[in-house]
């Protein structure tokens, strides 16, 4: 053996040596647990992270820390149901563990239980969490549940934290705006971009607020300004539609709706817009392509299905138009119009009875929408009920004196 093998030999058996003294430690119960978990967690191997605070759980039942560890692995393992048990479990051994409040906080907050999530985040300040993520974490929370005043008094201790932290400030000034309070909303948003010119999500803020106030030049300004920024923000681009709506530009609105059906073309009501638009204009196969394309999206919306089946029913798709209305009916059975239409679109096809059936429950939601008494009045005729045709040919008169169906409807109650 030469010299160079011998200290190989001793370097090998160092490390077995190394090797036998760790595993004898870790069966005698004399490695740290904790420290293992949080190393594996640090590497972001969670469920080695996990199973190693599960095992500092069983070397030290009454510790709090191992608890909130093994909850914060669980959280980043998906696992939010166990991660709020170990969160509660932290805080049954340690009550004011302002750590393991602001977990439980995120948890509840990630679930959308905001109450919940007031309650932690204000225990973890009360315990000494006073930081600029704490306070803007319950300012957010205070926000989605419309205690505004609440949020900004929370935001602007955040600001005490940390004074030049731009979000918090854009945070009030999308407070304000939600409370009405536009003009300081604008001021917040000028004072964020006075700092950072790129913070383009301020010009999206103050383009929404300019368009709350109709002033339309000003908000149109403001979106081609995010747009110049960040091409691909298609709610930009679908803000800037509606504000050439509102201008009167529908080709320019088209336009900028098309962009954002291109960068998501499953944005149900951008695609409901287009569905619109091309079905004021008459272009039908246009318009039935948008509510269709808009319902993959939105198939609860019964707007949109009342859309696409007046889009049939004007093209003579009738089968289609039925179907369309009947779930118009199905998702809102009190809208009228849909009844009313689908009795039309039934006495078209030679469905006298389903006709009928339609035309009386729109009558029943509406009395007053007169047309339907003209167009009951037509289907019993071709029933043979000629006696309660004449009743409604006389009560639509009698409402309508001048009404589209006038001549038709004294007409046919001559004939009867």
């Amino acid at each position: 053996m030469t010299a160079r093998d011998g200290i190989e030999m001793s370097r090998w058996m160092a490390v077995v040596l190394m090797v036998a003294l760790l595993s004898a430690s870790v069966a005698e119960g004399g490695s740290d647990p904790l420290a293992e978990g949080q190393a594996f967690q640090a590497r972001r191997s969670y469920s080695q992270a996990a199973e190693a605070f599960q095992r500092a759980i069983a070397k030290s039942p009454t510790a709090a820390e191992p608890h909130y560890r093994l909850g914060q692995a669980y959280r980043a393992m998906g696992r939010q149901n166990d991660a709020v048990e170990e969160a509660k479990k932290a805080l049954e051994l340690k009550p004011a563990y302002g750590d393991a409040l602001v977990l439980l906080g995120q948890l509840y907050e990630e679930q959308e239980t905001w109450s919940d999530a007031i309650a932690e985040y204000t225990k973890a300040i009360d315990a000494g969490m006073k930081t600029a993520d704490v306070y803007g974490r319950l300012g957010n929370a205070y926000g989605r549940t419309r205690e505004y005043e609440k949020a900004l008094e929370v935001y602007r201790q955040a600001l005490i934290q940390e004074p030049g932290n731009l979000a918090t400030r854009y945070a009030i000034g999308n407070t304000l705006a939600e409370m009405g309070r536009d003009a300081e909303a604008l001021a917040e948003y000028d004072q964020v971009l006075s700092r950072d010119k790129s913070f383009y999500m301020a010009h999206f803020q103050k383009g929404r607020v300019y368009k709350k106030e109709d002033k339309l030049d000003f908000a149109e300004m403001e979106f081609t300004t995010v747009l110049t920024a960040n091409p691909e923000l298609a709610t930009a681009f679908f803000e800037l539609g509606q504000v050439y709506a509102r201008m009167g530009k529908p080709g320019a609105a088209a336009a900028a709706y098309r962009e954002v059906a291109q960068l998501n073309p499953y944005v149900g009501n951008v695609n409901t817009r287009l569905g619109e638009m091309a079905l004021t204009d008459g272009n039908l196969d246009s318009a039935i392509a948008y509510f269709r394309k808009a319902l993959e999206r939105d198939s609860e919306q019964f707007m949109i299905y009342f859309h696409l089946a007046n889009a049939y029913q004007k093209r003579g798709n009738l089968v289609e138009a039925a179907e369309a209305y009947q779930q118009v009916i199905k998702l809102f059975p009190v809208l009228f119009d849909a009844r009313y239409n689908l009795g039309v679109v039934f006495f078209r096809q030679g469905r006298f009875d389903d006709a009928e059936k339609e035309l009386e429950a729109t009558l029943n939601l509406n009395p007053r929408f007169t047309n339907t008494h003209y167009q009951l009045a037509i289907v019993q005729n071709k029933l043979g009920k000629k006696q309660d045709a004449k009743k409604h040919l006389e009560e639509y008169l009698k409402n309508a004196p001048e009404g589209e169906f006038v001549a038709d409807a004294k007409k046919l109650l001559a004939s009867l």
